[in-house]
């Protein structure tokens, strides 16, 4: 009982269409991997989005569903990487703020703040300015830096920054993308 166009029989695709979807899915790879060589760091997050969506593409034989693919990988791998920049941010202004409690007005305090992934371990120093206490809370107003390097040369930046009291612990009083009142607004 022959099959389609190629009569592959029972076999679910013939040889010649096997060759053929390895054949396109590899030059759909080289041209995936040239196109990033070309645009560097910009195109690495999508990717997975690409090699999934032509490998679904190749196999299927249906430019649709491989558009699918890419378009849901792509979302997917964005909507991690969003996650765990988030997560990096909100331990980083955690470790700050909690520099900034431990301090007193004129104090000077280190911060650092140490990724479970080499990749955001930041640090730098803190100085209270000020400390106001009302009936709903203790404020605190400081500056911080962050240590980086410039042409080779320790450099650091500075930055303005109110915590306040919540509870037993300190938290940024300045509506950050990691704090967690915000949801999904990110």
């Amino acid at each position: 009982m022959g099959m389609g166009h190629g009569r592959a029989g029972r076999q679910p695709l013939g040889s010649l269409a096997v060759m053929r979807v390895r054949a396109n899915f590899a030059k759909i790879t080289l041209g995936v991997f040239a196109a990033v060589s070309l645009t560097a760091c910009s195109m690495l997050a999508t990717l997975p989005g690409i090699t999934a969506g032509a490998a679904t593409s190749s196999i299927t034989g249906n430019p649709a569903w491989g558009l699918t693919v890419a378009v849901a990988t792509n979302a997917a791998v964005d909507a991690g990487v969003k996650y765990v920049m988030k997560r990096f941010s909100a331990a980083e202004q955690q470790e700050i703020a909690n520099a900034i409690a431990q301090s007193v007005p004129g104090e000077q305090r280190r911060w650092q703040v140490e990724q479970p992934i080499p990749y955001g371990n930041n640090k730098g120093r803190t100085i209270v300015v000020s400390e106001s206490v009302n009936a709903l809370t203790t404020c605190k107003k400081a500056l911080f830096s962050v240590e980086d390097t410039v042409d080779g040369k320790p450099a650091e930046h500075w930055y303005t920054l109110d915590v306040c009291k919540n509870g037993q612990y300190w938290l940024w009083a300045q509506a950050e993308p990691s704090v967690r009142r915000w949801g999904s607004l990110h």
